[in-house]
């Protein structure tokens, strides 16, 4: 009796452990210094300008036993636009259906539900919101490595890619001034973020 009682414990015992041994959901900081936030857009039609915001602040939720609720929060200095040519990010910063980035400081991604489509692919959802514009967007997103670096710290890294319609976040000047151009803009997003 005294041996079954024991035997049920250590069964107990066992299940409860092992459901404390499945990972919990993993916080995770941007590391800045390897993730990146472009963007690219039509030059009058001719090729795509390539440009990059270098202020953001962000963080990751993954959760490895559950996928789907994982989620990602990204804000963005629009401020810190460039295409590295002094004179055209001034342009896009301040000129009227453009940026305007001293009436809109911020950018914003806020992730509503992540959907695994295949062996460390998914698609992203969430909320953009541009000039005070919200607009549901997916990203493509491939989770890359994830292990520790030379330093002992954890990492993950994921690319994510999504296509917007400029005119849906009050980005109008190529059209109010009826410039021949592609009315889409691609984001592209290289995220390496710190377990904490």
């Amino acid at each position: 009796m005294k041996r079954t009682i024991r035997n049920t414990l250590v069964g107990i015992a066992a299940l409860a452990a092992a459901a404390g041994a499945q990972a919990a959901p993993e916080r995770y900081a941007l590391d800045p210094a390897h993730t990146f936030i472009t963007f690219e857009v039509s030059h009058i039609g001719f090729s795509w300008m390539p440009g990059v915001f270098r202020e953001f602040e962000g963080s990751i939720i993954f959760d490895p036993d559950d996928p789907s609720a994982s989620r990602a929060e990204f804000t963005v200095k629009t401020a810190s636009l460039t295409t590295f040519h002094a004179e055209r990010d001034k342009h896009l910063r301040e000129r009227p259906g453009l940026f305007e980035v001293a009436a809109f400081p911020e950018a914003r991604f806020v992730s509503t539900g992540y959907e695994r489509t295949g062996s460390g692919e998914g698609l992203l959802h969430g909320e953009l919101t541009i000039k005070g514009r919200t607009r549901p967007v997916t990203f493509k997103v491939q989770e890359m490595a994830a292990r520790k670096d030379p330093w002992g710290n954890f990492r993950r890294a994921f690319s994510a890619e999504t296509e917007v319609r400029l005119t849906d976040f009050g980005i109008t000047f190529f059209a109010d001034n009826k410039i021949p151009v592609p009315t889409t803009a691609r984001i592209r997003v290289a995220v390496e973020a710190l377990r904490q």
